[in-house]
């Protein structure tokens, strides 16, 4: 049979059920799912620890992220789906790109103004994962009790960001008893399953993509997995409602990564927005300071580290901490503003005791507070 929508969806993670049950309002959406497997309830419990990252790694906790996780399952079910005018097609298909686009599944031919390909399937084996999802699968298996590694190798170093960053990070999974080497980068997803060898793309296989999130094609659309970089749930939110928005909006806008916060789902969550000190550095060329920052409350201490330019502008931010996940959201609407205000509105506050030097022979200083 033949089906017409204004927005296709071709997932391989559950964050699409979310994306479309937000969007249905705006469109005809149709959400292409695979069949539930252990690949499908991976997806499941990393998005839902991106949301609720445990307190600790014990049994009782696990008991609690396992209520929240069937509590989601049940919220986005597809019948749920359905009643608010989405529907869900369960199994694979693939594209047909002649003569005119279109995704098939068995027997029904599904037609779009816009196809969305949100996430790759994820790779289980630990190897083609990038570092930041190696971390998140391996805190997952020690917390369930499948193993303290999924490879018995460790965890990556993540050589990529700065000082600040890794040294806490490293200091978090240590506390976990998990070890930290070196590895390498992600590999790119097969496109053969879904008949993508239509679509550009670079010479180690990636899709070649517009600030979009366009494809070669013109009404082909990807994100997450299909994106190089490092691959979070809150990355792929973020990319796909986007993308959602502008296909069933017909408005076309750029992905604001700068604007957009990211985090690891520890027991002690890592968050950042903006810039690093080595990004910042790198595009003004112009002094910068790092202020040290600090929030006490009832879960305990969170610690963090600004980015202000010579101006007293906000930056960027990196947090740990219970509060590093909401906090991200709040300064993630204040870069380019007044700093100790951010700061301040925030509910943090300056570390004085732990403030860094200038950086490039910066003549200003942090604000007594």
């Amino acid at each position: 049979m033949r089906f017409e929508y204004d927005l296709l969806i071709v997932a391989a993670s559950p964050l699409a059920l979310e994306i479309a049950y937000r969007c249905a309002a705006l469109g005809r959406i149709g959400l292409v799912i695979p069949a539930a497997d252990a690949q499908w309830q991976w997806q499941w419990q990393r998005w839902w620890l991106s949301q609720f990252p445990p307190q600790r790694l014990d049994a009782q906790q696990w008991q609690h992220f396992q209520a929240h996780l069937s509590h989601g399952q049940r919220c986005y079910a597809p019948r749920v789906l359905e009643l608010v005018g989405v529907d869900v097609i369960t199994g694979a298909g693939e594209f047909v790109w002649q003569p005119r686009c279109h995704f098939r599944v068995g027997g029904d031919r599904l037609y779009a103004r816009g196809y969305l390909l949100l996430d790759a399937p994820a790779a289980m084996d630990a190897h083609d994962m990038d570092a930041l999802s190696r971390i998140e699968l391996a805190c997952w298996h020690h917390w369930s009790g499948k193993g303290s590694e999924p490879d018995g190798q460790g965890l990556p170093l993540v050589a990529t960001e700065d000082a600040w960053f890794n040294d806490r990070l490293h200091a978090a999974l240590s506390g976990l008893g998990l070890k930290v080497p070196l590895l390498g980068k992600r590999k790119a997803p097969d496109p053969a399953p879904l008949n993508l060898h239509r679509l550009q793309q670079d010479t180690q296989g990636w899709l070649r993509m517009n600030p979009q999130g366009r494809t070669s094609h013109p009404q082909v659309y990807a994100c997450g997995g299909w994106q190089r970089g490092y691959h979070l749930p809150s990355l792929t939110y973020f990319e796909a409602f986007a993308i959602a928005r502008q296909i069933l909006q017909r408005q076309p806008m750029s992905l604001d990564y700068r604007c957009q916060p990211w985090w690891i789902a520890l027991p002690v969550p890592i968050a950042r927005v903006g810039w690093n000190a080595r990004q910042a550095q790198q595009r003004l060329r112009e002094p910068i300071q790092l202020w040290e920052i600090q929030q006490f409350n009832p879960e305990g201490q969170s610690l963090g580290q600004v980015v202000i330019n010579r101006q007293g502008q906000l930056l960027g931010v990196t947090l740990m901490g219970r509060a590093a996940i909401a906090s991200s959201r709040i300064f993630g609407r204040c870069l380019d503003q007044n700093a100790f205000a951010a700061i301040t509105y925030a509910g943090w506050e300056l570390d004085c005791q732990r403030q860094r030097s200038p950086k490039s022979g910066s003549g200003f200083a942090a604000p007594s507070p």
